[in-house]
């Protein structure tokens, strides 16, 4: 997957993300620099909600920042309880579906995937 975040940090950082998912019914994403190479100063996790979905949560929300205390405490929240289940510096953020197909085209790796090898 990432040449950034190597074994068993990885299979730490999937079981989060499938916490993530459970949770809030999609998958979140690697990205930033760790998704891209061995060199980073955190885990970029970021999670893209519909855009209905992410307005009826984060109501009045603008940008990204500590001027929407919900966006900002759940977002830290989130990251903590990353920090603590992988022991990487997880940097866990909200995104409106629309805004981050706009705003970010870079490398995204869908996190805590399943497969049924079986099937």
């Amino acid at each position: 997957m990432s040449a950034g975040v190597g074994m068993p940090a990885l299979l730490h950082l999937d079981a989060f993300a499938r916490e993530v998912e459970q949770a809030f019914g999609h998958t979140p994403y690697l990205v930033g620099s760790a998704a891209k190479g061995k060199v980073w100063r955190d885990v970029d996790v970021r999670l893209m909600l519909p855009d209905d979905e992410f307005d009826a949560l984060f109501p009045e929300f603008k940008t990204p920042g500590r001027t929407h205390s919900r966006w900002s405490m759940l977002c830290a929240a989130i990251s903590e309880l990353g920090r603590a289940r992988t022991g990487l510096p997880i940097d866990f953020q909200f995104q409106r579906t629309s805004d981050a197909n706009e705003q970010y085209d870079g490398v995204r790796h869908a996190l805590g995937l399943i497969f049924d090898w079986t099937a």
